[in-house]
């Protein structure tokens, strides 16, 4: 059963980040609700960013102490997740820089390369859920 917690949890997690990310593309689609929109986004990135994190943890941790079989760090689950992690730690970085007209060029590019990483990650996680 607890290893059922990491795949469930996680999934809830990517829904928030890629709402999270969504908010972000439609407030520059969208400009009479762009101050709204990023006014959420940047409420809930932070908390979309720490779930994340805490995820991959929960994940590295529930691979070594209840999934024997598995190698750790050895799957393209493991690894996408690693990278998933960088590319919102380039963006939360980034964030802090926004008034930069080249960070705020760069920034969107970090969140969906994040939703592409996670894409795969589902993907990935499928393969090895027991």
């Amino acid at each position: 059963m607890l290893t059922y917690v990491h795949p469930l949890t996680a999934a809830v997690v990517l829904l928030l980040t890629a709402y999270v990310a969504a908010l972000g593309i439609r407030a520059r689609n969208d400009r009479r609700r762009a101050r709204e929109l990023l006014r959420r986004h940047a409420a809930l990135a932070p908390w979309a960013y720490g779930l994340i994190v805490a995820s991959w943890i929960a994940g590295v941790g529930t691979t070594w102490l209840l999934r024997p079989e598995l190698d750790l760090g050895e799957s393209q689950h493991f690894r996408v997740g690693l990278a998933l992690v960088a590319a919102l730690t380039a963006s939360t970085v980034s964030s802090r820089w926004m008034r930069l007209p080249a960070v705020r060029s760069i920034h969107p590019w970090f969140g969906v390369a994040a939703v592409l990483l996670a894409a795969a990650q589902i993907f990935f996680g499928l393969q090895i859920t027991p």
